[in-house]
């Protein structure tokens, strides 16, 4: 008899447990931003709701001051900090940019790897479409012009 009340009271116990738990931590940690909810801040947007009466109107950086894009100021560091969906960190330097992935060195064992952009969070495949945007096509840049001289030794060295 002890045996059969002792299941329930025992199943009973876990329950309380696990939903005593799930509220504690659920109350300690704060809501994560949304990734797409801080460069929504950071960018110059028309507001959408207006009860002035008069036209919404764009908001701009001033002319005189140039804008201060983030990305832009983080591509300039020679070191990035990237974060995966799990929030792992990982410190490493560009060295290629492709439309889905990343060559880098990383600062810990300097091996060089091949990242997917795929595994990364979504504020730095933010940052991995910026650089892609920012990187010329080869068509832009002209390919260089290499004298009779190169290419005779290149074919006696071959």
């Amino acid at each position: 008899m002890t045996r059969l009340l002792s299941i329930p009271l025992l199943l009973a116990t876990c329950a309380l447990c696990f939903v005593a738990g799930y509220k504690l931590g659920k109350e300690s940690q704060p809501p994560a931003p949304i990734a797409a909810e801080i460069i929504a801040e950071q960018a110059p947007i028309q507001q959408l709701t207006d009860t002035s009466g008069q036209p919404p109107v764009a908001l701009e950086a001033p002319k005189d001051q140039p804008a201060q894009n983030s990305f832009a100021v983080r591509a300039e560091e020679t070191l990035q900090t990237f974060f995966d969906k799990n929030e792992r960190k990982l410190v490493a330097q560009i060295l290629e940019v492709t439309a889905g992935s990343l060559k880098i060195r990383r600062q810990a064992d300097g091996a060089e790897l091949e990242l997917p952009v795929a595994m990364l969070s979504a504020e730095d495949q933010a940052f991995a479409a910026y650089l892609w945007a920012q990187t010329p096509t080869k068509s832009d840049s002209p390919a260089p012009s290499r004298s009779m001289e190169d290419k005779i030794w290149d074919e006696l060295f071959k």
